[in-house]
């Protein structure tokens, strides 16, 4: 991240590591915009969700550039709660995101920036200094949050919302809550998986070290998935007993994580979400996008581009009984998709 400034960093850590700040400014914009989003209805809120390196942003970015949704993006950074108050055009050359997965992004990139109201609005209640605690939102919290989503909404001109957020997970319940919402979780293979968050944890570890600033900032935007501040979710009983088995630069770290994450999915499962598999995802985009084109409320199909070749890795030993219970889980969702491939 070294194209920030010193004064974007200072900036960042003024508004980002205030609520109070952050949260006024987001009441100022529900006065001052309040008569044109009291009559905005928002048609839908597609929340993509699933444990990272899954494929969510592949999926985000497909629905992201019909055109037909609203989203936060890089220009709302950092004042990401006054998206009508603050519309930078931001000028950032493109390039491949941190992850080194291809993935370009710029300006205009849509990001899973709406963390922050969680964070601001529960006042980091669900984050503790050893992982990430599944939680209900209240009543109060959740109509805040329509606001908030209605005025993105109004700031980008669209009457949809889409939303990437892996830490969605942890208030499933709460955002079926919410109005007119799709629900897309996406999972992966747990081998290759597991080999990819390890590969990112290690990368995102070495950069923090050498750019302080990078942690930082996943820190103000409430995402631990990798390097130095790296927070589990506490989501079942099974993980707590894995995590202190294992060390992060062991597999079977990631492979608990995996379990623990999938797990929770399949205990929490309800028909009505839209489950995708990493792996039909790259086999057969076609299939798989025309599936989501027709669960979501979008005016024409989502078009898949060209084919994604995945990164491959080298062998590394694991437990293989818990390779075992991560293989059951994985059949059990595979069995749950409702697409044809």
């Amino acid at each position: 991240m070294a194209s920030y400034s010193a004064t974007d960093k200072l900036l960042h850590k003024l508004y980002l590591d205030n609520f109070s700040i952050s949260k006024s400014t987001l009441e100022m914009e529900e006065i001052m915009f309040g008569r044109k989003t009291k009559d905005l209805i928002v048609k839908e809120h597609v929340f993509v969700t699933g444990l990272a390196r899954s494929g969510t942003t592949a999926v985000m970015n497909k629905i992201f550039d019909t055109g037909e949704y609203a989203s936060l993006q890089y220009a709302n950074m950092p004042f990401i709660l006054c998206p009508n108050l603050w519309k930078r055009k931001l000028k950032i050359e493109s390039h491949e995101r941190a992850h080194k997965d291809g993935i370009i992004i710029d300006g205009n990139s849509p990001e899973e920036f709406d963390e922050y109201f969680w964070k601001a609005f529960l006042k980091d209640s669900y984050i503790k200094d050893d992982g990430l605690l599944p939680h209900i939102a209240e009543d109060k919290v959740i109509e805040k949050y329509e606001s908030y989503v209605k005025l993105i909404c109004l700031a980008k001109g669209k009457d949809k919302y889409i939303s990437k957020n892996n830490n969605n997970i942890l208030r499933l319940s709460s955002l079926e809550r919410i109005k007119e919402h799709k629900i897309i979780i996406l999972f992966r293979n747990p081998l290759s998986h597991s080999s990819s968050l390890m590969k990112l944890d290690k990368s995102f570890s070495k950069n923090q070290e050498e750019d302080p600033f990078s942690l930082d900032y996943f820190n103000y935007l409430g995402h631990h998935e990798f390097g130095l501040n790296h927070k589990p979710f506490l989501l079942t009983s099974v993980f707590n007993e894995h995590r202190t088995k294992y060390s992060r630069e062991d597999l079977n770290y990631w492979l608990s994580i995996w379990l623990n994450y999938y797990s929770y999915v399949l205990e929490n499962y309800k028909d009505k979400f839209i489950l995708i598999g990493f792996e039909d995802l790259i086999e057969s985009p076609d299939s798989v996008y025309e599936f989501i084109s027709g669960h979501i409320n979008v005016n024409s199909n989502l078009q898949p581009g060209k084919k994604h070749k995945p990164s491959s890795y080298s062998s590394i030993d694991y437990d293989e009984d818990l390779m075992q219970n991560c293989m059951l889980v994985y059949k059990q969702l595979s069995e749950l998709t409702k697409y044809k491939v």
